[in-house]
């Protein structure tokens, strides 16, 4: 063969072999170079087992699908009330007799802990703080964290709280931002804000045939198996019993998944979880939403503002606050409202704030205050006391009686024991107002308002024998006489019974005399004449003047002539001369005198005054009693 014989045959497809001689490209298929003829170095088979591992990859992942299309996928909980009864209760887990109790070790407060299941789960525990609008804490839960922020808690001590917060250990604290409420339930439960995470164990709705195991949060290392007794749902949860003497807090557990709690004292019973798992949890109402709802607008609301009025504020803006927050409506039925905000012990507070503003003389700023439309409905027979008696030192007895007899008539019911509290308040009244009025020389006013408390309390002794003695003070010992006999007396006014008789005999000896009182012990006895049957004066009885005077005044008044001749008359400041006057006649408790002749002059310190003198006494027997101030004038 020869050099022109010789091809070069160009492989067809892009795959080629290099010499490694001379580097020339021959088909895949050559083993000697075309062009020199050296041997070519053939590829291994990598093709062949990159294949091989492609397939076993494939392999596996079938097996991974086929097992994940054999479980179930979890589907929500309807949340149809219904009663629920269980037909197969796992039998309870018999104890190890060799392995020791395990002792209980007590919390401290405040402390944050991670309880573990039987299988080491860990729950991670904290308080939630609960906090007024006033940013005040107004109560403390122990919670556990479960689903990764979600914690149920007592309705009845989320009411009153605008700003909810979760703390755990000493660092963390987290806001409680929305979750499920429902009026059937008396928990709920809530959730942290959702850029936190706490890690804990899942959050499952409670099934009847699996075993429950339940975790004290009041004490470490505690666990029991446990069976839900006569479980019915609610709302959002189930309500039960736990089997067993269980009074604490704690967390119900199914296969290491939270199901359920328990309260303690504050909620009896267990609750189970009834609705979707807590990864397709998403929350229904907000926290503020939940406090508007149970709280916002209403009396107890008010209350909370009014209680947390401090030094800033003087005594009456704080009880105007309290008597405005009686116009709201309450939104708490009694059961449900917080002892601090009970009528009962904001009624304490404002009868202390009564008192002192009361002490500081503002009596006419209270009786402003509490009008009897809100005494009445708050129903309370101290405030009622208060109240009256500041009206009575602010706008007198009178207006004071008024109230108290408009509370009185409005109330309903009340008991033997307050009924007993108003009548003595009543009759207190009466007699201060009799009192006042005849101290001030008010005879006629001081018999209206013994009329008026008579017809009120008709077996009151105590205003029955004022009456007796305004009978004595009008001189009028047969009117006395009668009032005295109508009543029997108890023993302990024996005395003053007594003491009344005396009066009336006394007064009974005085009858057909002139009967003039004035102060024991009195160097000087006033009394008041009328003369001519028309003027009013005023007189001092004295037997060192020979005749009787009257001012210039009255002789004025009486239109009498005053004669030019003037007679002589000796004074203690010396000789001086007065015109003489007859006075038709001189009036003195009920007894006339005629033709009484007096001298017109004005007494140097008493100008308006006149003496009575001995022209006038002679006409009389006198008798005076200086130590009990009555002077008597029998007609000879």
């Amino acid at each position: 063969m020869s050099d022109n014989d010789l091809q070069i045959v160009l492989p067809e497809s892009d795959e080629v072999l290099t010499c490694p001689k001379c580097k020339t490209a021959n088909p895949l298929e050559s083993n000697f170079c075309l062009n020199c003829g050296s041997r070519l170095l053939v590829p291994s088979s990598s093709k062949f087992k990159w294949s091989w591992i492609l397939f076993l990859l494939v392999c596996m992942a079938g097996v991974v699908v086929y097992f994940r299309l054999q479980t179930p996928e979890p589907q929500p909980q309807q949340k149809t009330p219904e009663k629920i009864f269980s037909t197969e209760k796992p039998a309870p887990r018999p104890a190890d007799p060799k392995s020791p109790p395990k002792e209980a070790v007590p919390l401290k407060k405040d402390e944050a802990i991670a309880l573990s299941t039987p299988s080491k789960t860990s729950i991670p525990v904290g308080v939630v703080l609960i906090k007024d609008i006033n940013g005040k804490i107004i109560n403390e839960i122990p919670v556990p964290v479960v689903g990764r922020g979600w914690v149920a808690l007592p309705t009845r001590a989320c009411l009153g709280g605008a700003e909810w917060i979760l703390k755990v250990g000493s660092e963390l604290e987290v806001s409680i931002r929305a979750g499920f409420y429902s009026e059937y339930d008396k928990v709920g439960l809530w959730r942290i804000a959702d850029d936190f995470k706490i890690d804990g164990p899942e959050l499952h709705p409670w099934t009847g045939d699996e075993q429950l195991t339940w975790l004290s949060l009041t004490s470490i290392n505690t666990s029991e198996t446990v069976e839900l007794e006569n479980p019915s749902s609610q709302g959002y949860f189930t309500e039960g019993v736990l089997t067993g003497d269980i009074s604490e807090r704690g967390v119900l557990m199914q296969q290491d998944r939270a199901v359920g709690w328990t309260f303690g004292d504050s909620v009896s019973g267990a609750f189970v979880w009834r609705g979707d798992e807590g990864k397709y949890l998403r929350p229904e109402i907000r926290v503020d939403d939940f406090y508007r709802i149970t709280f916002a607008n209403s009396r107890e609301e008010e209350f909370v503002r009014a209680l947390d009025m401090g030094a800033d504020y003087t005594i009456i803006e704080r009880l105007e606050a309290f008597a405005g927050a009686f116009r709201y409506e309450s939104k708490l039925s009694a059961a449900e409202t917080p002892a601090y905000l009970q009528i009962k012990s904001v009624l304490e507070t404002i009868n202390k704030l009564v008192a002192d503003a009361s002490k500081a003389g503002l009596n006419r700023e209270i009786a402003n205050i509490f009008e009897s439309q809100f005494l009445t409905e708050a129903a309370d027979v101290k405030l009622l006391l208060n109240v009256s008696r500041a009206t009575a030192q602010g706008y007198g007895y009178e207006e004071a009686i008024e109230l108290v007899e408009n509370v009185v008539d409005a109330l309903p019911q009340i008991s033997e024991a307050d009924s007993l509290l108003l009548t003595e308040l009543i009759s207190e009244l009466y007699q201060n107002w009799i009192t006042d009025t005849y101290k001030q020389g008010n005879l006629p006013a001081a018999w209206a308002a013994y009329r008026l408390g008579g017809r009120r309390l008709p077996d009151d002794i105590n205003i029955h024998l004022m009456g007796v003695q305004l009978a004595l003070a009008d001189n009028n010992w047969a009117e006395a006489e009668d009032l005295l006999a109508m009543k029997d007396y108890p023993a302990s006014l024996n005395d003053k019974v007594t003491n009344l008789k005396n009066q009336i005999s006394d007064l009974k000896g005085q009858q057909g005399k002139i009967v003039v009182n004035f102060n024991p012990g009195s160097q000087q006895i006033p009394l008041t004449a009328v003369l001519n049957r028309s003027a009013y004066q005023k007189f001092i009885v004295d037997t060192g003047a020979s005749m009787v005077t009257i001012p210039r005044s009255a002789a004025q008044e009486l239109g009498l002539a005053i004669p030019n001749p003037k007679r002589k008359v000796f004074t203690a400041g010396g000789v001086q001369h007065a015109p003489e006057v007859t006075i038709s006649s001189i009036t003195i408790d009920g007894w006339e005198v005629n033709n009484v002749r007096a001298l017109v002059m004005d007494l140097p310190s008493q100008p308006d005054w006149g003496l009575l003198g001995l022209n006038y006494l002679r006409r009389f027997r006198m008798d005076v009693n200086t130590e009990e101030g009555v002077l008597l004038l029998e007609p000879r």
